[in-house]
């Protein structure tokens, strides 16, 4: 018997794990643990998780129909996945288990100990690297170190796919003969525990099928304009695939073997080329999260920076979260990730960046904040965006560059047009008011006026930065 474990791989097509047990001898079965508590202890959003379990629940039905029964198993969390794997590798005869590897450190711990259980057993695993294109610890550095800047990451990644892509097809060998969903209950008593709104639900389509046809449409109208558009939040414009991604509904290499298709055609080949860049960053965040577990432990990548002093003043904080800092385009980007579990690329920028160095907040504390809401949560990409954002992490922004939010709103929303939908308080206001309300408090008596100045930011983060790079340096010894 072959055994596929699924985890953040919730799909039938371009799935190498499935492909590979369906070609291997023997009979296939699958597997999906359920791990309730790992998601409370990581503030896994309760969109991300109703997306998670009604896509798990189309699986088993999509994989029922193919002759392949898929078992789901409640584990609490990581510590009991060995033996309730052990168990049913016992039950029903197990010889090989096919699984697509994962990279954030407690996962890794997970398998560790769950390859020395099968290790016991006679009981074979084999890995694939279908969450990436590039095997995260595959590209390296003239000196044989792992890439800490993306520019230079981006080319031998380039380099690499256009020797190495294949896209796995789905074998024409599973069975005919249907089975059984078994696992359909558990995952229902699970769906019962989670509590979303139909305001968030209403929003959002699970399962593979709806991420191939959001493919196909993203490919079809937007993918041309993609390097045009991507920037300005109004517009619909960017791909709505990054849940898909996440939960491994979609794979990245179809969405890679779609643009690179798209390619072909001239007119489509520029925004292509910028979509296949936002792939390649999605890579580029795991093989740092595979290599360096200190991001695993809350750490800054940069240590010199998890000296800085941050202020953790509460009352901005949850000013910050409730979308009420005096500034528009940072309150509509934190109201819409509120009401839809999901916020604008460019936006996550803007706020992430104004929450660690306008108000000097611990970028760790917005980091669980979007985890607690985004539907698309990922641990690599999430951890990422705000060290990058904080300027702690790989390839960070110079730690003195600070976007300024009112020109962020004038470049990226010049008519005001998310504002005014998310921040209605300032839909009457004309375009150039609506970035500066604070200039005319009488027309929006009710909007509150900017929380913190930007002037002076900029010099107090630099001061602070070369404060932590001064200390780190006494602290290691250097003669700064």
């Amino acid at each position: 018997m072959n055994l596929v474990w699924y985890r953040n791989d919730l799909r039938i097509h371009a799935h190498r794990a499935l492909q590979e047990a369906l070609q291997a001898e023997g009979p296939v079965t699958a597997v999906y643990f359920i791990c309730e508590d790992q998601w409370d202890s990581h503030g896994v959003a309760p969109l991300r998780r109703w997306y998670v379990l009604h896509s798990l629940n189309e699986l088993g039905e999509q994989l029922a129909q193919r002759g392949i029964t898929l078992h789901v198993v409640d584990a609490g969390d990581f510590s009991q996945v060995p033996q309730k794997l052990a168990s049913l590798v016992r039950e029903h005869g197990v010889e090989r288990i096919f699984c697509t590897r994962e990279y954030p450190l407690n996962e890794r711990r997970r398998d560790e100990a769950v390859a020395a259980e099968m290790d016991k057993q006679g009981v074979a695993i084999r890995g694939f690297d279908d969450s990436v294109l590039v095997p995260p610890t595959t590209l390296r550095t003239g000196k044989g170190t792992p890439y800490t800047v993306f520019s230079a990451y981006k080319k031998r990644w380039d380099v690499w796919l256009e020797q190495h892509f294949s896209i796995p097809g789905l074998p024409g060998s599973m069975a005919a003969k249907s089975a059984k969903f078994a696992g359909k209950a558990v995952v229902d008593q699970a769906l019962g525990r989670v509590s979303v709104p139909a305001s968030l639900t209403d929003l959002w389509t699970p399962g593979e099928q709806a991420a191939a046809q959001q493919l196909e449409y993203f490919v079809g109208r937007h993918l041309g304009q993609y390097r045009k558009h991507r920037d300005f939040p109004s517009l619909t414009a960017t791909s709505s695939l990054s849940a898909a991604l996440s939960a491994g509904t979609l794979s990245p290499a179809s969405c890679f073997h779609a643009a690179r298709q798209a390619m072909s055609d001239a007119g489509a080949r520029d925004g292509a080329a910028c979509w296949i860049g936002e792939l390649a960053w999605r890579d580029f965040y795991r093989q740092i999260m595979a290599q360096y577990s200190r991001l695993s432990w809350g750490r800054a990548f940069r240590p010199e920076t998890d000296l800085l002093e941050w202020d953790n003043d509460d009352d901005l904080f949850q000013a910050w979260c409730e979308g009420r800092t005096g500034y528009p385009l940072v309150d509509a980007a934190m109201r819409q990730l509120v009401a839809t579990g999901w916020m604008h690329n460019r936006l996550r920028m803007v706020t992430a960046m104004f929450l660690s160095k306008h108000l000097w907040q611990d970028w760790r504390r917005g980091e669980d904040f979007f985890m607690q809401h985004l539907i698309d949560g990922d641990f690599a990409a999430n951890n990422g965006g705000w060290q990058w954002s904080a300027s702690t992490g790989t390839d960070a922004v110079p730690y003195f560059r600070v976007f300024n939010p009112v020109r962020q709103s004038q470049r990226f929303d010049a008519e005001g047009k998310f504002i005014a939908y998310w921040v209605p308080e300032l839909k009457a206001l004309d375009n150039k008011t609506i970035h500066e309300p604070w200039k005319q408090p009488l027309l929006v008596p009710d909007y509150p006026a900017p929380i913190v100045p930007h002037a002076g930011v900029r010099e107090r983060v630099t001061e602070s930065f070369k404060g932590a790079k001064q200390a780190y340096d006494q602290l290691q010894g250097v003669d700064a």
